[in-house]
C-alpha cells in the first residue's frame, strides 16, 4: 500500500476524493441475483491430454494462481478444472486494505469504521489508513476470467470431475471424468470439503473450531443502516447453543449483508440460521420480516484449525488455498493469504526457484494456536476477550495483527490488552504439544 504522502494529492483534495468514492459506493447497491456469469467463450478451447500446469478448482486460489502466472509471463499451456457448471454471485470476500492486489479496486464497498459489541459494551474503531473492503464474488470471477481470456494458453473446463492424481515417469497424471490428463505440475485448490479424507484427518489431528454461517443480502423498506460503519462482531445475541455473533455489512442505508455466525460444533439448520437473523433484525433494527426483501443468500463452513496442511504431495503436486493452509487459524480470513501465497508461488515458478512453504511470519503461529484453543476451550469468555482486544489496541495496530502485517511492537500491545493468567496456562500446554519430542 502506497504511503499517503506519495499520492501527490493535498489532504483536502484527498478527503474530497474519498468522499466522492464513498458517495459512488452508496449508489452501488447489493445486486439481486442476475443468473450465472457468462464465461468468455474463448476459454472453452479444445482439450488436450497434456499440459504444463493443471489447476484443480476455479475458486479464489485457482483463479488467483492462474492470474499471477500470466502476470509473470508464463505462456505454457494451463488447464483449469472445476466440477461446478457455472459461476454464481454466491459469496463475498472481505479484507483490510493493507497491500495491493489485482482485485482490490473491484470492492463494492469499504468502511473506515467498525464496531464490536459484547455484553460488556461496544467499541468503535476508526482508521484513515486501512479500510475494510467488501468484494463480491461475481466481480472477482468476472475480472479474473476476463484476464484469463486474454491469454491463448489458458483452457477452462467446467463440469469436470477429478478422481485423483498420481506421479509417473516425471509427470503428474490426473484422473478426470473425461480421461487421464498429464501435466508437469498440478495445483490442488479444491478446498477442504466436509466429509473428505483430508477434512477428517485435519479435524482429528488438530485443535479445530468450525466457523459456520448463513448470510442474507437484504433490502429494507426504510433506511436503518449506517453505511459508514460495519459491525464486525455482535455477541449480544443468544449464546446458549455455542459461541455466536452477528456480522453486518451495510452498503447503503437500506441494504446490507447480515450473517449469523457460529464458532462451535452446534448443529444449526439453514432454517434456524434464518430465524436467528430475523430475530436479530427485529431486535437491533426494529425490522419485521415484511419490512425487507431477501435478495440472496450465502453460506459457508470455514475450518479454523492449527493443523499443518501438507504443501506438497510428491514432486509435482502442490496444495493451494485452504488445502494449503491459507485459512488463518485464529480468524478464518483467507483472501489475503491466498493472494500472497499465489503471488509468491507464481514468481518462484517463473524464475525456476523453489516454491515457498508459507508467506506469513512464523512467530504468529503460536498466537494463532493460543487464540484458537481459547475459542474451543473457553467460549463463554471469548466475547469479553475480544472486547478487551478491540478496546485496548489501536485500530491500525490491530488491523496489522489481523492481516499478519504486525510488528513485534503491535503484538506486544495486543498481549498487553489480554488477561495474562488464562493465556499463560494455555501457552504452556500449547508449547508442549507443538514442540518436537526428542528421540531417546
Amino acid at each position: 500500500m502506497a504511503a499517503e504522502n506519495e499520492t501527490g494529492v493535498s489532504l483536502r483534495a484527498k478527503d474530497q476524493l474519498q468522499a466522492n468514492v464513498a458517495e459512488s459506493q452508496r449508489d452501488t447497491a447489493i445486486r439481486p441475483p442476475a443468473g450465472p456469469l457468462t464465461v468468455p467463450e474463448v476459454l472453452h478451447r479444445p482439450a488436450c491430454d497434456r499440459y504444463e500446469f493443471v489447476i484443480l478448482g476455479a475458486g479464489c486460489s485457482g483463479l488467483s494462481l492462474c492470474y499471477y502466472l500470466l502476470e509473470k509471463g508464463i505462456d505454457a499451456p494451463i488447464l483449469i478444472l472445476d466440477r461446478r457448471q457455472t459461476f454464481e454471485d454466491d459469496r463475498t470476500w472481505c479484507f483490510w486494505d493493507v497491500e495491493s492486489t489485482p482485485f482490490t479496486h473491484l470492492a463494492l464497498k469499504e468502511w473506515r469504521s467498525w464496531v464490536f459489541v459484547a455484553a460488556g459494551g461496544s467499541v468503535t474503531q476508526t482508521t484513515s489508513r486501512y479500510p475494510y473492503k467488501f468484494l463480491a464474488g461475481r466481480d472477482f470471477y468476472e475480472h479474473a476470467l476476463a484476464r484469463l481470456a486474454e491469454s491463448p494458453n489458458v483452457t477452462l473446463r467446467l463440469g469436470a470431475k477429478v478422481g485423483g492424481y498420481a506421479e509417473e515417469n516425471g509427470e503428474a497424471l490426473v484422473e478426470t471424468s473425461d480421461g487421464i490428463i498429464r501435466a508437469r505440475h498440478v495445483f490442488d485448490g479444491r478446498g477442504l470439503i466436509p466429509g473428505s479424507l483430508e477434512f477428517e484427518e485435519a479435524r482429528r489431528r488438530s485443535v479445530w473450531v468450525p466457523q459456520k454461517f448463513l448470510g442474507l443480502r437484504l433490502q429494507t423498506e426504510r433506511p436503518v443502516f449506517n453505511p459508514e460503519r460495519c459491525t464486525l462482531m455482535d455477541f449480544s445475541v443468544d449464546q446458549s447453543r455455542g459461541l455466536r455473533f452477528t456480522y453486518v455489512l451495510p452498503v447503503g442505508e437500506r441494504e446490507a449483508l447480515v450473517e449469523n455466525v457460529y464458532l462451535s460444533e452446534a448443529e444449526v439448520t439453514m432454517g434456524e440460521h434464518r430465524a436467528e437473523i430475523e430475530a436479530y433484525l427485529e431486535h437491533a433494527y426494529e425490522l419485521e420480516s415484511g419490512n425487507y426483501e431477501i435478495l440472496g443468500e450465502e453460506r459457508g463452513y470455514i475450518p479454523m484449525t492449527d493443523y499443518t496442511f501438507p504443501r506438497r504431495l510428491g514432486e509435482r503436486v502442490y496444495n493451494i488455498g485452504t488445502l494449503g493452509g491459507e485459512t488463518r487459524p485464529s480468524t478464518g480470513y483467507t483472501f489475503l493469504r491466498i493472494q500472497r501465497y499465489c503471488r509468491e508461488l507464481a514468481a518462484a515458478i517463473a524464475s525456476g526457484g523453489e516454491p515457498p512453504d508459507n508467506v506469513h511470519p512464523w512467530r504468529l503461529d503460536l498466537l494463532d494456536a493460543l487464540f484458537l484453543r481459547f475459542v474451543r476451550e473457553r467460549p463463554k469468555e471469548c466475547p469479553e476477550i475480544y472486547r478487551r482486544m478491540f478496546a485496548g489496541v489501536a485500530p491500525d495496530s490491530l488491523v496489522r495483527f489481523l492481516t499478519e502485517r504486525s510488528t513485534p511492537l503491535d503484538e506486544a500491545r495486543l498481549i498487553a490488552a489480554l488477561p495474562k493468567t488464562p493465556f499463560l496456562k494455555l501457552t504452556g500446554r500449547t508449547l508442549l504439544e507443538k514442540l518436537p519430542i526428542p528421540a531417546p
